[in-house]
């Protein structure tokens, strides 16, 4: 299942009691902000989530693996998301939950 923007205004919107409107526009204000930050060179940080940057990448040639053919990419920046190791634990632990797995598979 994906969750949607809208999917998000919906559940904020039942948990908070607000109304579409504002959350919609809290959270349209919360990512473009995001992009604003890192389009300046800032990184945004979320204690407990993760952190938000992006990241440099030099020009290299690669080769395009259905035609073949070589192709240069130039020089670019990516934005990148970390996860924070609570999330990523919170995610795991979760998701073995889910498959009823406990997660010590490879313990000595």
């Amino acid at each position: 299942m994906t969750v949607t923007k809208a999917d998000l205004v919906n559940l904020l919107t039942d948990a908070t009691g607000l109304t579409k409107a504002d959350i919609e526009a809290v959270v349209n204000g919360f990512l473009y902000q995001v992009v604003e930050s890192i389009q300046s060179g800032d990184r945004v940080e979320l204690r407990g989530f993760g952190s938000f940057h992006a990241k440099e990448r030099e020009a290299r040639t690669v080769k395009n693996p259905r035609t073949n053919q070589v192709v240069k990419v130039g020089h670019r920046f990516v934005p990148v998301f970390r996860p924070a190791k609570f999330f990523k634990e919170s995610v795991n632990d979760s998701r073995l939950a889910d498959l009823g797995k406990d997660g010590d598979d490879n313990a000595v």
